[in-house]
C-alpha cells in the first residue's frame, strides 16, 4: 500500500507540473487591449492616426487627444516588439507610416498606449499607467515632453 501511495503521489506531481507548464505557456501568449491616446508635439494638425490599423482620430497641433479603443499587444514585453503607426495631415492626405519600437513595460503599466508625434519628426510610444504628461514619472522627459 505504501508503494502504491508513492506511485500515485509521483504521478500526481507529474500531472500538476505539466498543467502548470501549460498554464505558463498560455499566459506568455496572452494579449491585452489598451486604449490609445495621441500627443501631437508638432506645429501641424494630424488628421487621423492608427496603431497596428486600430484607428485614432484628429489631434490638433500641440494637443493631446486622438483617443481610441483599443490596440492589442502581448501582455508580456519581449525585446524587439514593434508597432506600425500611420497618420495623415490635417486634410487626411499625405499618408505616412512608420514602424516604432515599443520600449520595455511591466505588468503594472497597462493603462494606455501613448503615441507621441515629436517636433523632431520622431515618433515615440509607451505602454504606461500614466495619462498625464505633466506627471514627473511619465516616461517622456525634458524638451521632448513639451507640448
Amino acid at each position: 500500500m505504501n508503494r502504491l501511495l508513492k506511485i500515485v503521489a509521483f504521478v500526481s506531481i507529474l500531472a500538476l507540473s505539466g498543467a502548470l507548464a501549460l498554464h505558463r505557456t498560455a499566459k506568455a501568449d496572452e494579449t491585452m487591449g489598451l486604449d490609445v491616446v495621441g500627443y501631437n508635439h508638432t506645429d501641424h494638425d494630424i488628421g487621423n492616426f492608427s496603431v497596428n490599423s486600430e484607428a485614432g482620430s484628429y489631434i490638433g497641433k500641440h494637443e493631446q487627444g486622438g483617443f481610441a479603443c483599443c490596440v492589442a499587444l502581448p501582455a508580456k514585453f519581449s525585446p524587439g516588439m514593434t508597432v506600425t503607426v500611420k497618420w495623415t495631415d490635417a486634410y487626411n492626405k499625405n499618408p505616412q507610416s512608420r514602424i516604432v519600437t515599443v520600449p520595455p513595460f511591466s505588468p503594472k503599466d497597462t493603462g494606455v498606449f501613448a503615441v507621441h508625434f515629436l517636433r523632431s519628426g520622431e515618433i515615440k510610444v509607451f505602454v504606461t499607467d500614466l495619462v498625464f504628461i505633466t506627471n514627473p514619472d511619465y516616461p517622456l522627459k525634458g524638451d521632448e515632453a513639451t507640448m
